[in-house]
């Protein structure tokens, strides 16, 4: 099954990562940077109407260009710990119930700008690898690999089992993200914006922390959480 993406800077990190089988451009498209990636990368072009290019990005900002692209594929657990093995406390990010694909793809550009060597999501309760979080994700999605497990707590077994530290960020903890020194090798949990971290989650972490509000409104979404706590986990 073919995926479908659109806007230049999505269908230019899928041509530098060998994604695209087919790009679609319209009438008029100028973009030379884009039209020489794509005459070296050999892939087939086809130009459309500017009412096709639109069908084709089902209404979304296409900029011109929509590409067909090969799946995403999914990576293994045992997979990011051997990514992980050689390197000083690596991080990891864990996501449980992200439904949002916008947040999905920020968090998945936050995890490429900090150096995340990848991110873990469950089965169930969990968007999945779309043309909306590619498009979000600014191409990271291309770069950050993506582990696809059954059960998130079993997975936290098997992350502690390999020196893993979890640390979920919730409302619910007592302690402030910046009191901490990560030191370590570390799982980062994000939840929902709706429902948090599952209670099990929160029971199995080694820390539990929360981001000092000062305003009237008391939550933040998981892709700007991330943000702020892989910039702190980043800095030692």
């Amino acid at each position: 099954m073919k995926e479908i993406i659109f806007g230049r800077n999505p269908v230019k990190e899928a041509l530098k990562a060998k994604r695209v089988l087919k790009v679609y451009i319209s009438q008029g498209f100028s973009d030379r940077n884009l039209l020489n990636l794509l005459a070296e990368s050999f892939v087939p072009k086809v130009v459309k109407t500017n009412n096709e290019i639109n069908a084709l990005a089902n209404g979304g900002v296409h900029q011109g260009i929509v590409a067909e692209i090969k799946p995403y594929e999914y990576v293994s657990l045992d997979y990011l710990l051997h990514q992980c093995k050689g390197e000083q406390n690596p991080t990891l990010v864990m996501l449980d119930g992200i439904n949002d694909p916008h947040n999905m793809g920020t968090v998945l550009r936050n995890c490429d700008i900090f150096g995340v060597k990848g991110v873990i999501i469950s089965k169930h309760n969990q968007v999945p690898l779309n043309s909306t979080v590619a498009k979000t994700s600014a191409g990271a999605i291309n770069y950050v690999p993506v582990a696809l497990v059954s059960n998130l707590n079993q997975a936290i077994a098997t992350l502690k089992e390999n020196g893993f530290w979890i640390l979920s960020a919730d409302g619910s903890g007592k302690t402030s993200y910046l009191d901490l020194k990560y030191d370590f090798p570390t799982v980062l949990v994000i939840g929902s914006e709706g429902n948090g971290i599952a209670p099990l989650i929160l029971k199995n972490s080694d820390y539990i922390v929360k981001i000092p509000m000062y305003g009237k409104v008391n939550s933040l979404n998981a892709s700007v959480a991330s943000g702020i706590l892989l910039a702190k986990i980043k800095e030692v």
